[in-house]
């Protein structure tokens, strides 16, 4: 057997089937957890791990997972601390050196965690909605 089929194979793999509405959205919606959770460097591992065994488009998990850029990273960053704050105080985390350092490094992580846990699958569900819709008028239209 030659290269190109084997390329060709390992891709359909990937791409686990049609792009049906359902598999857009549960696609988009693991890569925006999986982008939500900072894992950086790991996220295509993790991409994989989650999408070929469930048959969903790995490639367009990875895309939504990729919303951690260095652009968008430290705003996703803050909104998951301040989410975490929330919750757990009743306030936004102040962005101040002496609140930081009064608050200790554990309520901090444990802050970040929370928002994290709150964050993702809202977004998962938003976007993943959105996506479902998206495909799904796309396809009755190009019908």
């Amino acid at each position: 057997m030659s290269v190109r089929p084997k390329l060709r194979q390992a891709w359909q793999r990937l791409r686990g089937g049609e792009l049906t509405p359902k598999r857009a959205a549960l696609s988009v919606g693991i890569g925006l957890v999986v982008g939500l959770v900072p894992a950086y460097g790991f996220h295509w591992a993790i991409v994989l791990a989650m999408c070929v065994p469930l048959r969903l488009d790995a490639p367009v998990a990875y895309l939504a997972a990729n919303i951690s850029n260095p652009l968008f990273a430290p705003f996703l960053f803050l909104a998951e601390v301040q989410i975490g704050s929330l919750v757990m105080t009743g306030a936004t985390l102040p962005l101040t050196k002496e609140a930081l350092q009064a608050r200790g490094p554990g309520a901090f992580i444990g802050e970040t965690i929370l928002g994290i846990a709150i964050l993702a699958p809202a977004a998962a569900l938003v976007f993943g909605w959105l996506t479902y819709v998206l495909v799904a008028w796309r396809q009755k239209r190009g019908a």
